[in-house]
């Protein structure tokens, strides 16, 4: 995987591979096993098909894309109105760097080779808003609500952003599994990072609001909504049943890490009591054997919901039901 993406790279941008630190080169082969087996790869092998030759290398270039965009907007020195300029038009964007280049060309390069360029562009420019809309989880003061709508969507349009690879973009069908999939891979995410968010003062749910009960049934609700939207879905049995038990591997990691922090966690007040715990408490080491146990079963038990009460908020309802449309 490492050669091939050296190859992409230099074929963009000659030296482009000096560019780029050891750790933006892990984050993009972590990237790239996430959405080649686990959203892409597992979607087209629910379909009856593997990915294409040119599907694999417009979801190479997309996982460029994704990383430098997001060192971009991380950076103390990020312009929005600058990558605003080039999700939207990067032809006439002017790069100030080796690394805006590169991002550039492999933007280019992927916008001539897409199926439909005009959907490429159109939820680039949602995942950058949605990642700048996200620089608001600095602010304690964040209403649970917002935070819950920035977590589904910065998410929920990098997924659609990915499925842009296909030859064919997913039906609507296949899309309004999506929101639910996608909130609660980012929350998951976000469970599993708690340590290291809140180290660089980032306020994500189960840091700023602690209802772990009320974050568990989420995950069970959440869970059966996926399901519903998958049988719906006009595949054989199994095929459907594979591509469930690959997401809900996911979504059970972010579960029994919330099920940890409910015991851990129980009796504090605020973050700083919550720091105060430490990283061992608070991180899930899911190698221990009898947490690889409790996966398996959590997996099979989500794979199995059908129908769950669980909470979810009016503003997440409605997202719901337009997420069909994206």
């Amino acid at each position: 995987m490492k050669n091939r993406l050296n190859r992409l790279l230099e074929s963009l941008f000659p030296g482009a591979s000096s560019l780029l630190t050891p750790a933006a080169f892990q984050r993009m082969a972590a990237y790239q096993e996430i959405a080649e087996h686990i959203l892409c790869g597992a979607l087209a092998r629910m379909q009856g098909r593997r990915l294409s030759e040119t599907e694999q290398i417009r979801l190479q270039l997309l996982v460029v894309i994704s990383t430098l965009l997001q060192d971009l907007l991380d950076s103390p020195s990020a312009d929005p109105s600058r990558i605003f300029q080039l999700t939207r038009s990067p032809a006439g964007f002017e790069p100030q760097d080796a690394v805006e280049s590169l991002l550039r060309e492999a933007y280019l390069r992927l916008l001539t080779i897409a199926a439909e360029p005009r959907r490429v562009t159109a939820h680039c420019c949602e995942v950058v808003h949605w990642q700048e809309a996200s620089c608001r989880q600095i602010d304690p003061s964040i209403s649970e609500t917002e935070l819950f709508r920035v977590t589904y969507h910065k998410r929920f349009h990098a997924v659609l952003l990915l499925y842009t690879v296909f030859d064919k973009y997913p039906t609507p069908e296949e899309t309004a599994m999506t929101f639910p999939m996608a909130g609660l891979m980012q929350l998951t995410h976000d469970v599993s990072d708690i340590w290291t968010d809140i180290r660089s003062g980032i306020f994500t749910i189960p840091i700023l609001y602690r209802r772990y009960g009320r974050l568990e049934r989420r995950f069970q609700a959440e869970g059966a909504r996926f399901n519903q939207a998958l049988a719906r879905l006009p595949y054989p049995p199994a095929r459907k049943q594979e591509y469930a038990l690959t997401v809900h591997a996911v979504h059970a990691m972010g579960l029994l890490a919330i099920r940890k922090l409910r015991k851990e966690a129980a009796g504090v007040r605020d973050v700083a009591e919550l720091a105060l715990l430490g990283k061992k408490k608070l991180e899930s080491d899911l190698r221990n054997p009898v947490m690889m146990l409790a996966l398996v079963r959590k997996v099979r038990d989500l794979t199995n919901l059908t129908s769950y009460d669980g909470p979810t908020e009016p503003a997440l309802k409605r997202d719901t039901r337009q997420s069909a449309r994206s």
